[in-house]
């Protein structure tokens, strides 16, 4: 890997704007649904186990879609290239199924209208993520996933603070507005990549099926392996965070709704800047060296309110939690871009989702035991501390796979 440079020239700046684009869409468009889906779906039932399903049904889609089409787009040939196909048939389903949910008349129709979103926002993602392995130098990843990182805190901090004002102005806005954003990105990306090459598709005869492609990675790259489980348990830590963060402050604190949207857009802004500081640290020290040692901070700065619920030991450590969590959610692909194998980018990228929607779908889960197992011995914040537990632990054992990663 070729050393990084202080200063990106004008063509990987533009390249790199470019390619994070859509992420501001797809985190609005994911939050959105995650965030105010169920405020919709409380009109059509009470069952909070009925609007948990329907939310997390996010994590089941990424456990079916990403590897196949990961796959297939290593071996899709077209004059719009490799990925950008897929990009460009996704985006509308899901811009126009994100439009449609605010306006569904039963729970069924809105389950179906939020089941093709997933399915769209999925088939989308792993291609979309391979476009960097095919087109970003190694020696920009860190920068790379920073940027594209950039946007997606922006669309996540967008959706938490704003989101809520808009559902007041009028219930469709903030799905409309999701919608627009992903569709703007898409059409940017599309329109500014025409005539960029990238690699040639893998030949048809050369090539496995997905799925036998999937095990060759894992079979055969004990640090993919390694990074694999540590993106799971990085996925379950902030799973569980946003699964139950503003409840642990509304039921076990006590705090107030302004109380919460200004520890919000703290988070949103720490993690922004999370994002922008580590992808410049990761090209100049290593991806892997950085997000380990941030990690470790971070895990350790978690199991703090278990043992503590003072303000002001909240508002001294918001900010690092968020610039750690920032990092977090940047760092793990770029170390994979450094480590897949040039005719596998979108196996490795589709593998790479699947690993988050374990994360995904375990981390509100366990986080949700935990404090109702743990509820008598936190019984002053009514159990919400014990989350933070959970959280640490998962954290912290991701550092440990992460080093099997590095030395792989």
């Amino acid at each position: 890997m070729r050393p990084a440079r202080a200063r990106l020239s004008s063509a990987e700046r533009r390249l790199l704007l470019l390619l994070g684009a859509p992420g501001l869409g797809l985190s609005l468009s994911l939050t959105v649904i995650s965030t105010y889906l169920p405020v919709l779906a409380r009109e059509f039932t009470r069952s909070r186990a009925g609007i948990g399903a329907l939310v997390g049904g996010e994590g089941l889609v990424a456990l079916l879609v990403p590897l196949w089409i990961g796959g297939f787009s290593d071996r899709v040939d077209t004059r719009f290239g490799r990925r950008v196909p897929f990009l460009m048939a996704t985006a509308p389903v899901a811009a126009i199924a994100l439009a449609l949910i605010p306006f569904a008349r039963s729970l069924p129709v809105m389950a179906v209208e939020v089941s093709f979103f997933y399915a769209a926002y999925f088939t989308y993602l792993a291609p979309y993520r391979a476009l960097y392995a095919d087109l970003v130098p190694l020696n920009l990843s860190g920068r790379a996933q920073g940027i594209q990182g950039i946007f997606s805190q922006v669309g996540l901090g967008s959706a938490l603070v704003g989101g809520g004002v808009l559902l007041e102005l009028w219930r469709p806005l903030p799905y409309l507005v999701a919608a627009a954003a992903l569709l703007l990105g898409t059409v940017l990306l599309v329109l500014g990549l025409r005539g960029t090459p990238g690699p040639p598709a893998v030949p048809q005869r050369d090539s496995r099926s997905p799925a036998a492609e999937v095990w060759a990675l894992l079979r055969d790259h004990r640090a993919i392996r390694a990074l694999m489980i540590a993106n799971a348990l990085l996925s379950l830590t902030l799973g569980g965070l946003k699964a139950f963060v503003v409840l642990w402050l509304t039921e076990g604190l006590g705090k107030s709704m302004k109380f919460i949207a200004g520890a919000m857009t703290v988070v949103a802004v720490g993690a922004l800047v999370g994002a922008l500081v580590s992808g410049h640290l990761a090209d100049r020290h290593g991806a892997a060296r950085v997000l380990a040692r941030t990690l470790v901070v971070f895990g350790l700065g978690l199991a703090l309110p278990a043992f503590s619920s003072s303000t002001v030991l909240l508002g001294a450590e918001l900010p690092l939690i968020a610039f750690c969590g920032g990092a977090a959610s940047t760092l793990p692909y770029a170390i994979l871009m450094q480590r897949m194998p040039a005719r596998s980018h979108g196996a490795a990228a589709g593998l790479f989702d699947v690993s988050g929607g374990i994360g995904t779908l375990l981390g509100p889960a366990l986080t949700g035991a935990a404090i109702d197992l743990l509820r008598p011995l936190f019984a002053s914040t009514e159990g919400y501390a014990a989350m933070w537990l959970v959280l640490s632990a998962s954290t912290l054992a991701s550092v440990a796979m992460l080093r099997r990663a590095r030395s792989g």
